[in-house]
């Protein structure tokens, strides 16, 4: 299945651009890197879909922001998205 209506509509790369409310946080990605630079990098999934998402937050990169997994830009991702544990119960 793929993306639903709402992940499509996502503007990627962008700071502080907006989600969407079926987005569920699976928490904080830790990295050294990312943490000695200030840099805060989130994953999420998408209730609906099973969509999986990364956001950065960094403040000083405008390029920031949303970015699928599945992308391939990150290395570091979640190890049991919760959409999926919900959708098995």
């Amino acid at each position: 299945m793929g993306a639903c209506e709402k992940c499509e509509a996502i503007v990627t790369d962008r700071r502080d651009a907006p989600g969407h409310d079926n987005l569920i946080s699976l928490g904080v990605v830790r990295s050294t890197g990312q943490q000695q630079r200030g840099v805060q990098h989130e994953a999420y999934t998408c209730a609906v879909c099973g969509t999986d998402w990364d956001y950065l937050h960094d403040k000083r990169d405008p390029a920031s922001g949303w970015r699928r997994s599945d992308a391939g830009v990150y290395t570091e991702t979640a190890a049991a998205p919760l959409a999926r544990a919900v959708g098995a119960a």
